[in-house]
């Protein structure tokens, strides 16, 4: 059964900040070098000062985050929520043709067990080295952050029929971001027990798919592993369903959303990347050419697009290679993939059909691995948007470091949740859910 509960929110107070529209930002893993530097232009209290911290000549960036955090909370700037509450959400954002979309979810703490103990399932896998970089900045500061993303079922919308009741009232805030003007977030605090109530019995026969933030439930579950039960680490403030008290570190912040909601939707993570050697578009073509159809298309961001978009409504699969700002060739796959894996001799150890005929599976298992195995891979960058692979690949001010980039197209949620709940783990970095709820709006502190 999934375990939720309400917590003591730790929040900015607006008094002492000023505008949140410039304290927060978007989760620390899509946050580049350039846009953190402008983060922290907006704001000296911007959430990236906690999330992304700098190393200094004498302190490790994860010393600095602590120092930062004792510092908000001693002046003030940062306070706790005095209720325990659950945290409504709201985001508004502007689609591709300019509509404006919403999701709707609510902010709680989700005990963290192994995968499937709880009904918590993962649905990608994971890399080393942010995990050790999420775990540093744990131990040292002893708080969420920022959320989770998780994803449940709610066909009956019980759950959804309560949040928007409770929408009803006026929000807490309401702020646009300054990173991005077109988003806009609303938020709404829940403390009566009645509803608490509610909605904790009602998650307990959820199913949790995380949508985004594999890395920061892994590093929690770490960190709850790694620290001995002592009677002193459990909080006696709070207390479960059974009037137990918890030990705040076995629990992390999550936001829950229901994925019945039509404006959830799952954008691709392309590639670009970096051989031993230089790959021309001709090696290229003589490599897979057996079995994919090439064609030459513009490198331009519409004419990639309706490309990928006609074929996936076909059913096919495909890829873009673009090598520069002249050439592309738009992949597809000549026959199924369980024929060309019998002709190339691959035997899966267990060959499903809907998980190797992800883009992202034929892109790593086929393309890169067997048919451009002569080419060894230095370096791979995951890339959101195919006008960023253009503007890196393309850009004639400054020589690129990698040399082809691969546009995929995206799985559905239904996809995605059917491998999972059979136990398929896609590779990192295979989807990309859409929009990003932002950080600092609300954090969770093991020791408030």
């Amino acid at each position: 059964m999934v375990d939720i509960l309400p917590f003591n929110g730790l929040r900015f107070d607006l008094h002492m900040t000023g505008e949140l529209s410039k304290i927060i930002a978007p989760p620390y893993d899509i946050i580049s070098p350039l846009q953190k530097q402008q983060l922290k232009e907006q704001s000296p209290y911007n959430i990236v000062n906690l999330t992304l911290p700098d190393d200094s000549d004498d302190k490790s960036r994860y010393e600095n985050a602590k120092i930062t955090l004792q510092d908000f909370i001693k002046k003030g700037i940062l306070k706790v929520d005095p209720k325990k509450c659950l945290y409504i959400f709201e985001e508004f954002f502007v689609d591709d043709d300019g509509g404006l979309k919403s999701l709707t979810g609510f902010l709680g703490l989700l005990k963290v067990e192994d995968y499937g103990a709880g009904k918590v399932l993962r649905h990608e896998k994971t890399l080393s080295k942010p995990k050790e970089d999420r775990l540093n900045l744990l131990k040292a500061c002893r708080t969420n952050f920022e959320f989770i993303y998780t994803l449940y079922n709610d066909s009956s919308s019980g759950i959804c029929n309560i949040l928007d009741n409770e929408k009803k009232k006026e929000p807490l805030i309401t702020t646009n971001a300054a990173y991005e003007p077109l988003l806009k977030f609303k938020f709404w605090k829940v403390s009566d027990e009645k509803i608490l109530s509610a909605i904790i019995m009602a998650m307990k026969s959820k199913t949790l798919l995380i949508a985004d933030g594999h890395h920061r439930y892994e590093t929690s579950r770490l960190y709850s592993e790694s620290i001995p039960v002592r009677a002193q680490d459990f909080n006696s403030n709070a207390v479960d369903e059974e009037g137990i008290s918890i030990r705040p570190e076995d629990y992390i912040l999550s936001l829950f959303v229901s994925e019945n909601q039509k404006d959830i939707s799952i954008h691709p993570t392309h590639r670009l990347v970096k051989f031993d050697r230089k790959i021309s578009p001709e090696e290229m073509r003589e490599k897979i050419g057996k079995y994919f159809t090439i064609e030459i298309i513009s490198p331009e961001i519409s004419d990639i697009s309706n490309k990928m978009s006609s074929c996936l409504a076909a059913g096919c699969k495909c890829t873009c290679i673009v090598f520069d700002s002249q050439t592309c060739f738009f992949a597809v796959l000549k026959t199924g993939i369980e024929s060309v894996y019998k002709d190339l001799n691959i035997s899966p150890e267990k060959f499903i059909e809907e998980f190797e005929n992800l883009d992202v599976n034929i892109l790593h298992k086929l393309l890169l691995s067997v048919l451009l195995k002569d080419y060894e891979i230095r370096d791979i960058k995951f890339i959101h948007t195919i006008g960023e692979v253009l503007d890196i690949l393309g850009s004639k001010t400054q020589e690129t470091d990698f040399d082809a980039g691969f546009i995929l197209n995206a799985p559905s949620i239904e996809t995605v949740e059917n491998l999972s709940n059979n136990g398929f783990i896609m590779p990192q970095k295979s989807t990309y859910f859409y929009p990003k709820p932002c950080s600092g709006l609300v954090m969770y502190a093991f020791d408030n």
